[in-house]
């Protein structure tokens, strides 16, 4: 890739294709707090600057990270089908999310009842991720009982090649609704990092202060990832079909 070539996906590329485009440097977007998830559509030079973060410093160090493909160790998710990415949805992410919610809310409960009173930013902590968990719990079951069952009944009668079966503009309203609910996630999630400032527990903080924020932190990492799969790469397949 030349320089030329560089600067031009630089300015032309939204979140979302840099996401797909170089997926081994989602730890860097990560790091700067740059959204390729809920906001993917957005251009990102511009999500870049409204952090006050410079486009060309982002980008210098994704092009690093191309450059070493030793490096890289991140698993392709668009060249997958759309049965597999589902499979791995529901048994990478939501069995994660179950299973962590209650242990990350009985570490934040513990955290509170020792430091809430002197820390009120903990407070405000429990009842965000509270929210979230409310949120997540109530989201899986739509997937996995509604819209997930409907993408593999559409993708499959596609692959049998039934023109009859053309029902892919059925999944529109139930991909803008998971679309919303990711933003309020992603909403509720970028609350939690500026309460934690990026997880950075203070330098008073016992063993379970710092794995509560450990563990957050792991919790939002695999988040962004779920949300990544499903709005930059299942929910554009599906709309896909409605076009083939």
């Amino acid at each position: 890739m030349t320089t030329t070539d560089e600067q031009l996906d630089m300015t032309n590329l939204s979140m979302a294709d840099v996401a797909l485009k170089f997926p081994q440097a989602l730890g860097i977007l990560q790091k700067y707090n740059l959204d390729y998830c809920c906001g993917g559509k957005k251009p990102f030079a511009e999500v870049c600057r409204k952090l006050d973060v410079d486009p060309a410093t982002v980008w210098n160090e994704i092009m690093q990270v191309q450059s070493n493909h030793e490096s890289y160790n991140r698993m392709n998710f668009n060249s997958w089908d759309v049965p597999l990415i589902i499979d791995f949805i529901l048994q990478h992410h939501h069995e994660y999310v179950r299973s962590s919610i209650p242990q990350i809310q009985q570490l934040i409960d513990k955290v509170c009842d020792a430091h809430g009173a002197d820390s009120p930013n903990l407070l405000f902590l429990r009842d965000d991720f509270r929210n979230l968990s409310e949120a997540l719990l109530d989201h899986l079951p739509k997937e996995e009982n509604v819209f997930f069952p409907a993408m593999r009944s559409l993708f499959s009668r596609k692959s049998q090649q039934h023109p009859e079966a053309d029902d892919s503009k059925y999944l529109a309203f139930p991909i803008e609704a998971m679309e919303h609910e990711h933003e309020n996630a992603g909403e509720l999630i970028k609350s939690i990092r500026n309460l934690t400032q990026n997880f950075t527990p203070p330098a008073h903080a016992c063993p379970t202060f710092r794995m509560m924020y450990v563990m957050l932190e792991q919790f939002d990492n695999d988040l962004m990832q779920h949300i990544h799969i499903e709005n930059n790469i299942l929910f554009p397949k599906a709309k896909m079909q409605s076009i083939n």
